[in-house]
């Protein structure tokens, strides 16, 4: 069932209360690592980094940080993996939301897009590094990840994403309609390519062990300790928290799709969009060998969304997302259970056994941000669906820019001021009521694929 404990704002975003008013979804359910217990700030405290924010950014940059040397303090509003982070499909993807490598060097620009193209295609390697050398018990599967195409159109948008990876140096795969069948169990796609460096794990449980490793460095972790207000104090930042405060002279705000008003307009720098999840019951022997058997990730190029990958209990995991809320839980079953009886008919049958649901922020050109608030104040993140392997990369390399030892042209993006979305409360509509205009749009590709 959907988390309880919860309220809407007016845009129709969940807001996460404290992590005792929700029951545990399905990641924390059959997650390996030790929950372990981190106090709530009920005093006045000092460090010389804060980082608002316990979700993959902000784990990343406290274990870049207290690797350093330095005072470090993570404040993190719930419990940590109870929020967003913990609640996404989980897929390990090398590959951009939208755009391919040669588009965002056009972006921006060669020198800068070529850094931003292979922090994209490494990043799965580092992620996995990270999971090694802290021993993070998330279930990490390195098999993979696979995009489908649905259409004639998108399979010639899928071959320039292999041609140009393959031109950049990463290792990936042309699939062909049969091999695509053989890889997925399906005869749903006319073909697709796969980006070998991707996997899929835990992202409860990635949360929870790194926020283990956080503390094993040296850094200080704090949960239901949310930051209501952030202002100046002499030659510090003070951060004010419902039962405590925090004094630190650089502050890091890494609470991405969660980002409310604790600074100045920042919650209309991303657009928060609403998504649901759910997990059917254990495959059969026979069910577990036909479909996805090489234990990939697998996404297909439909607009609106449909992701899947296995868990460690034989289980498929989907994504969706609804335009109207209503019986949110039966709906989303039925959603993702007919979009798997399409795709995998030996599915029929199957049934749904878990829901959740979590929110992920994007931005019209779905490149992440780096924003200067304020000397010594930055803003780092909005990940547009590639977070799970983009975001410990990039909060690391946001903690190395906050403390001087890399500069603003190291970054893979440029240094902004804020920058809020043009017409915010207009684009938050579109993204919550889009999804019908996306499905048509999807009918009419697939029927346009079938008639040639």
């Amino acid at each position: 069932m959907a988390a309880t404990g919860a309220f809407f704002d007016v845009h129709g975003i969940r807001r996460i209360r404290l992590a005792f008013l929700q029951p545990p979804h399905h990641w924390r359910k059959i997650s390996k690592e030790d929950t372990l217990d981190y106090p709530q700030l009920a005093y006045a405290a000092e460090c010389d980094f804060a980082i608002i924010g316990g979700g993959l950014s902000g784990l990343s940059a406290a274990i870049e940080l207290a690797r350093m040397g330095a005072s470090v303090s993570l404040l993190e509003q719930d419990s940590i993996g109870q929020a967003a982070s913990g609640r996404n499909n989980g897929q390990v993807i090398p590959h951009h939301s939208k755009k391919s490598p040669g588009e965002i060097e056009a972006l921006l620009g060669r020198e800068r897009g070529a850094q931003y193209n292979t922090m994209v295609a490494t990043a799965p390697s580092n992620l996995f590094d990270l999971i090694d050398r802290y021993g993070i018990a998330c279930d990490s599967v390195r098999n993979g990840w696979i995009q489908a195409c649905h259409s004639t159109a998108t399979l010639k948008r899928g071959r320039i994403f292999y041609d140009e990876w393959r031109s950049f140096g990463a290792p990936v795969e042309w699939l062909d309609r049969d091999e695509l069948s053989a890889r997925l169990g399906s005869a749903a796609y006319p073909g697709g390519w796969k980006a070998h460096r991707g996997g899929h794990l835990n992202p409860y449980a990635l949360c929870r062990g790194m926020a283990r490793a956080a503390a094993s460095e040296g850094a200080i972790v704090y949960e239901q300790s949310p930051v209501t207000r952030i202002v100046r104090d002499g030659d510090r930042w003070r951060l004010e928290s419902s039962r405590g405060s925090l004094r630190a002279k650089f502050v890091l705000v890494v609470t991405n799709a969660l980002t409310e008003n604790i600074w100045p307009r920042l919650n209309r720098s991303l657009i928060p969009v609403r998504i649901y999840q759910v997990a059917t019951e254990r495959l059969s022997a026979d069910q577990r060998l036909s479909v996805l058997p090489g234990n990939e990730g697998m996404s297909d190029t439909r607009r609106d969304i449909f992701a899947c990958r296995y868990d460690v209990e034989d289980r498929l995991e989907a994504v969706g997302a609804h335009t109207l809320w209503h019986d949110a839980a039966r709906r989303g079953q039925e959603a993702v259970l007919a979009k798997f009886h399409a795709a995998f008919p030996q599915l029929r049958g199957l049934a749904a056994a878990e829901y959740w649901e979590g929110t992920l922020a994007v931005v019209p050109d779905r490149i992440p941000r780096l924003m200067e608030l304020a000397p010594g104040l930055l803003f780092a993140g909005v990940y547009s669906g590639r977070g799970v392997a983009m975001s410990t990369v990039w909060g690391a390399a946001a903690a190395r820019l906050l403390a001087g030892v890399a500069s603003e042209r190291d970054m893979p993006v440029p240094v902004t001021p804020m920058r809020t979305v043009f017409g915010h409360d207009f684009a938050v509509q579109v993204a919550r009521f889009v999804h019908p205009w996306h499905r048509f749009q999807d009918q009419i590709e697939a029927k346009a694929s079938t008639r040639k």
